[in-house]
């Protein structure tokens, strides 16, 4: 059986791409057992779609819908494939979490739920067969008007998976410097996370489990990348890292005990660690950790469901300076009913916090999430009802629409006076230079306009002076919400 994966190039997005490891775990598991793969990756280079496929000579075509930006190219790809005759199967975090949207917009076979690698050998054992593939569990598609779910899948037991196969993509466009390691990759040892945060999709999705791979299938892929790539730190893609105090030191000293010495990067969660265990996890190889700190308010903390202990915060991030490792501190604002009186203690917070950088986001309501269906139940969201609508909605850039009880203006004021002086502040230590922040997103952008065409170029030079430019006014030129809010920072 022969299946092409895409990964679709993404619209209005200035970010560096990163290592598409779902669609390489889900390829390397079907040429593991006997099936031919192949991984056009359109983030990276964009091609000819109609020529790919005829090269190649599909039976399936799978199409990996992480973000709603890339709507518009997997439209593309996906009738492209539907003319040559390949079947068409959407997977990916956005698809799984709202399959009735994706069929309402588009005729393709079918869409693989959660988690793919077992769903995936399933179908095309059964495709390859002769067998039906309706009968496969975690597939959603579509019979006389109406979506049929079959039934839902397990979870894979990750020890049954193999190593990744980093020959199916070109692993080097990848790999860029982060935090003042020369090349990073993006892996995982975990997926899921037991959080209940209401903003996040992890309840559905996840299912609120926490999984873990085998060390050694890690270690294997860390020690390939390392030996043919050159790669010196890691980047934990995992939504939790470090589960527990006992699951933090078990993992810290299996990697010192590797004698690998590479460098990470992990997202985890505030309050729950002491001194000893960030020196421990400095001595592993820990240069920076991201933190999702979201609210100073105590009472949208609670709200949200976020279950950090609020007194521990700061503590937190004073115990990792004294470590020597980087901190990363991340806020939303903008959540439903927040006022003023929160947004001041979220301010406030973000000034008071010793965090090597502060990014601000806007709240933004996503499938599969509490707070989502609690708007969209209520009336006071209407979600977009096309592919087009939906590449078009830009809370990046804005709150829109503006859930809270606080002034657009003053939102975008306040994340972009944070934004900005993150761009100016030095790096990440005392040799850094003034806005090496700043340099590093304007390289991220370049990158970008590598293996695309000038159209693609273009459009992501104005967007990216858009976003500058809007981050520039916000922060300068909004004197009364700056007085307002006392947004003085060092």
């Amino acid at each position: 059986m022969r299946i092409l994966f895409f990964n679709p190039s993404m619209e209005r997005y200035t970010r560096q791409v990163s290592f598409p490891i779902g669609l390489v775990s889900i390829a390397t598991y079907l040429k593991a057992n006997g099936h031919t793969v192949k991984i056009i990756d359109r983030t990276i280079k964009t091609t000819n779609i109609r020529k790919e496929i005829e090269d190649f000579a599909p039976d399936i075509v799978g199409i990996s819908v992480i973000s709603t930006k890339s709507f518009g190219d997997s439209e593309k790809i996906s009738i492209a494939a539907k003319k040559y005759g390949a079947k068409v199967v959407w997977g990916g975090i956005f698809a799984s979490l709202d399959p009735e949207f994706i069929f309402k917009n588009i005729d393709i076979d079918f869409i693989s739920i959660g988690e793919g690698e077992e769903t995936w050998l399933e179908l095309a054992d059964a495709v390859e067969s002769g067998g039906n593939p309706k009968e496969v569990a975690g597939l959603a598609y579509k019979e006389n008007g109406n979506v049929i779910y079959t039934p839902e899948r397990e979870f894979t037991d990750l020890s049954i998976l193999p190593p990744s196969d980093f020959t199916l993509i070109d692993v080097d466009k990848y790999l860029g410097p982060m935090y003042g390691a020369k090349k990073t990759a993006l892996l995982y040892i975990s997926k899921g996370c037991y959080g209940q945060c209401t903003f996040c999709f992890n309840s559905k999705f996840h299912r609120r489990c926490h999984r873990e791979r085998p060390l050694d299938v890690f270690f294997a892929e860390v020690k390939y990348l390392m030996e043919n790539h050159d790669v010196d730190c890691i980047y934990f893609a995992d939504e939790l890292f470090g589960k527990n105090k006992a699951h933090l030191r078990y993992l810290c000293e299996a990697f010192i005990e590797s004698g690998l010495g590479f460098k990470w990067v992990a997202q985890t969660r505030a309050g729950y660690f002491d001194l000893e265990d960030y020196k421990l996890m400095k001595k592993a190889g820990c240069i920076a950790v991201d933190f999702g700190i979201e609210t100073g308010s105590p009472s949208m903390l609670e709200t949200i469901k976020k279950n950090i202990p609020y007194n521990k915060i700061i503590e937190t991030f004073e115990m990792c300076r004294e470590a020597e490792i980087i901190t990363l501190a991340n806020f939303i604002i903008g959540f439903p009913d927040e006022t003023e009186e929160q947004l001041r203690d979220t301010i406030e917070m973000a000034k008071t916090i010793p965090a090597t950088q502060r990014t601000f986001f806007f709240f933004m309501p996503g499938p599969g999430s509490e707070l989502y269906d609690m708007l969209v139940s209520s009336g006071r969201y209407t979600p977009p009802k096309t592919f087009r609508e939906y590449t078009n909605v830009q809370f990046y850039y804005s709150p829109k629409p503006n859930f809270s009880k606080i002034p657009t203006k003053e939102l975008k004021a306040v994340r972009a006076y944070f934004l900005w002086k993150g761009f100016s502040r030095k790096y990440f230590s005392q040799t850094a230079r003034t806005y090496d922040i700043a340099k590093k997103d304007i390289v991220d952008v370049l990158k970008q306009f590598k293996g695309h065409d000038l159209k693609f170029a273009f459009q992501l030079l104005l967007i990216s002076a858009y976003e500058f430019l809007d981050i520039f006014c916000y922060a300068h030129f909004c004197p009364s919400v700056i007085k307002k809010y006392d947004l003085n920072i060092d």
